[in-house]
């Protein structure tokens, strides 16, 4: 090859060399140039698209099928201005959340999770956005107690939290006799007269004896279970607004004195209660003081966080509308 060629064949790769390079900028530049910009930003904050998404599937869910896109889309941006008030106010005042709290959480989205993994992750939603989610409403209930918890900035006293407990939670001991039983095939079959005057008379008898200090409710219910009725004792924090007990239970039970056992049958079942003696000190208050306080503050807590700042949404319609479509096509799929 001659000196000229050479020097022909160096320009032409360098000028190949050159082009290559301005492609490449060119390209990684417009790639930059189209890229979405994020559904919603908050206060010059870029809120996660994936969390937009599940407050927008929200929406969905609370406005239901015939909602358009814009009432949605301001229920969105409302639900995640929430998120991002909720979360400010607990890191400006450093909360953290207790390892309860975190396992409450944990559970939370494991079961979301377990129900919706195939829908979510079709919408661009994951176990982390979950998480994410339930955390900041875990944090609202860490600023509830911020707030009118011990030492709070507007402490509710424990006199009056005990006394709320003392009127609407029972403690107590329960074991449970059924007037039915389960036949070969599987189907319930109620019992003979006889044999529930028989598990009538048996209950009462253990009711007297632990009255009488004779018993414990432990083996009254070990006795019954010898005798053919299986049951054991639980212990139970009752709600009067609870459902899981016949009408009138929770009535009967707290009117019974403390540490008195008493028989309370319904159409379907018997049951030994013992009513228990919780005092301001007893795990079972302590375990209800969240539920408590926001018994009595309702929404206050709500007001507080929604007050707390001031908020610049700004919104992409073409990133939004792009996950309206998505949700709106997975649901009709």
């Amino acid at each position: 090859m001659t000196k000229s060629s050479k020097n022909i064949s160096k320009r032409v790769l360098s000028l190949i060399t050159a082009l290559c390079c301005f492609l490449s900028v060119f390209f990684f530049s417009s790639c930059s140039i189209l890229e979405k910009p994020n559904a919603i930003t908050i206060n010059g904050t870029k809120i996660s698209d994936d969390v937009f998404t599940y407050f927008l599937d929200c929406a969905t869910v609370e406005l239901g099928a015939d909602a358009n896109y814009e009432e949605l889309k301001n229920l969105a941006s409302k639900l995640t201005g929430t998120y991002y008030k909720t979360n400010s106010l607990a890191h400006s005042y450093n909360l953290s959340l207790t390892t309860a709290q975190k396992a409450a959480v944990s559970e939370k989205v494991n079961a979301y999770w377990n129900i919706y993994a195939g829908y979510y992750t079709n919408i661009g939603i994951s176990k982390e956005t979950l998480t994410k989610v339930f955390t900041a409403e875990s944090y609202r209930d860490a600023l509830l107690l911020h707030y009118y918890g011990e030492g709070g900035i507007e402490e509710i006293p424990v006199s009056r939290l005990f006394a709320n407990f003392r009127t609407n939670y029972i403690v107590f001991q329960s074991i449970t006799g059924y007037f039915s039983e389960t036949d070969t095939a599987g189907n319930p079959v109620r019992l003979s007269q006889s044999d529930i005057e028989t598990l009538v008379l048996k209950f009462q008898n253990m009711s007297a004896m632990v009255n009488a200090g004779e018993q414990t409710m432990e083996q009254a219910a070990e006795y019954l279970s010898e005798s053919g009725y299986q049951s054991s004792v639980q212990t139970v924090v009752l709600h009067k607004d609870d459902s899981s007990y016949p009408p009138g239970f929770f009535e009967k039970v707290h009117e019974l004195e403390s540490r008195y056992a008493a028989v309370i049958g319904s159409n379907d079942y018997i049951f030994l209660v013992l009513r228990g003696d919780a005092d301001a000190n007893s795990s079972y208050f302590l375990e209800k003081k969240t539920d408590i306080i926001k018994n009595i503050v309702g929404t206050g807590i709500d007001t507080t966080i929604e007050a707390a700042y001031e908020l610049d949404i700004e919104i992409s319609d073409t990133t939004a509308k792009g996950y309206f479509s998505l949700i709106t096509q997975e649901k009709g799929a």
